[in-house]
């Protein structure tokens, strides 16, 4: 199967954020702070004309290494339908390419639900702290991956 990974507007990511990380939440828990920020870049993967993966690239540095330029990664999803067809680690791979050349950042981490810990792993992310709970969504782990190291 072929997927395009393309620019995409913030509220092109609604439905599908709703749908499959905010279900059963006011489609408003969608809208993110900085989603229409300059620096921020969201990401779809598409087959054919079929939006079935986001990805959301916001300037923020982790709160660990705040000194540093860093950009978080939040909203990341692909339809069930679409799962396990390395959807999600080409929209990771897409973003990690246009911070590198564009955006001079030292680090990009996120937030992540334990039971995508192997998928970012496999992307280069490491886990740092201790697990936590998001209230109504779940045990979270926070990964990070420095740019200027490429390991």
């Amino acid at each position: 199967m072929e997927f395009q990974i393309l620019k995409i507007d913030a509220n092109i990511t609604y439905p599908l954020r709703h749908a499959l990380l905010r279900k059963g939440k006011p489609l408003g828990s969608c809208y993110f702070k900085n989603d229409k920020a300059k620096e921020t870049v969201h990401l779809g993967a598409f087959k054919f004309e079929k939006l079935i993966g986001i990805l959301s690239a916001y300037h923020i540095p982790c709160p660990e290494f705040e000194s540093l330029k860093g950009y978080q990664l939040r909203a990341i999803a692909v339809n069930p339908e679409y799962q396990r067809q390395g959807i999600a680690s080409l929209l990771i791979q897409n973003i990690l390419e246009k911070i590198i050349e564009k955006q001079n950042a030292d680090h990009i981490w996120l937030n992540a639900r334990i039971a995508a810990q192997k998928l970012y792993e496999s992307n280069g992310f490491y886990p740092i702290g201790k697990q936590f709970e998001i209230n109504s969504i779940g045990t979270h782990q926070r990964f990070i991956k420095f740019l200027s190291n490429e390991n």
